[in-house]
């Protein structure tokens, strides 16, 4: 039996980002705003928080559990620009934190622009009869409880015309008989769940822009963790930097 294929949504992937999406271009600034990011301290949100600071954000709010991770990179991104950063460190599991949070946002900042709600939890693969039930069931304390409470007090301290960037994950899109999403079930279906909430909430708050989006399989830490750096097409440029 021939092993499936993936099917290639584009031509050409890029390893670093390219001139039309150049965070440095006049018209993608982001001169003024303001924007959050959770999960900030990891290897995705690590990126985004510098491509942030290229586009001249004006303040930029870093969420995580790492305060030392937080810290290092606010150190970072204040020696690239002019932004004001502002890390918080912070449990979005607990809902009432999360509310003192961004009640404190905006005292500090004001109304929000944009929020890129990227922490995630990913349990390690097993085999369904070997899962442990309060591990798999973290996939959906953190990416669905954490990240729907994050989106409510963001929607609740947002401008009017705000958007919401969701990293939604390559393992909620995958094709389960393609073999690639065995052992993840609580992953892939909390990320699922997120994924298709959010778009309900774009349903009843059209004026506020709703993006869910999959950043491909990233060799990031969390995924050398499960073993799927291997699969990523930035398998052997980037696995040198996962710690």
């Amino acid at each position: 039996m021939a092993t499936p294929v993936l099917a290639e949504f584009t031509a050409k992937y890029h390893h670093e980002p390219y001139p039309a999406i150049s965070p440095s271009r006049p018209e993608l600034s982001a001169a003024g705003k303001v924007v959050v990011i959770t999960g900030a301290a990891g290897g995705i949100g690590t990126a985004i928080s510098h491509a942030f600071v290229e586009a001249n954000v004006k303040d930029l709010v870093l969420i995580d559990l790492n305060q030392v991770g937080l810290l290092k990179l606010k150190s970072e991104l204040e020696d690239l620009g002019k932004s004001k950063i502002h890390p918080f460190v912070l449990d979005i599991t607990n809902t009432q934190s999360v509310k003192e949070a961004f009640n404190a946002i905006e005292a500090v900042v004001g109304k929000i622009d944009v929020l890129v709600n990227n922490a995630g939890y990913q349990n390690l693969g097993r085999h369904v009869l070997d899962i442990d039930i309060d591990e798999w069931f973290k996939c959906f304390e953190i990416n669905v409880k954490g990240s729907f409470g994050v989106a409510l007090e963001f929607l609740r301290h947002a401008k009017p015309d705000a958007v919401l960037v969701n990293l939604s994950s390559i393992m909620a899109h995958y094709g389960v008989r393609l073999g690639h999403s065995r052992g993840h079930s609580g992953y892939s279906a909390s990320k699922t769940a997120i994924t298709k909430a959010l778009d309900i909430i774009q349903e009843e708050l059209p004026d506020i822009r709703i993006v869910n989006i999959h950043p491909g399989l990233i060799p990031t830490a969390m995924a050398a963790k499960i073993g799927n750096t291997s699969l990523s097409k930035d398998s052997g440029r980037s696995l040198l930097n996962i710690t």
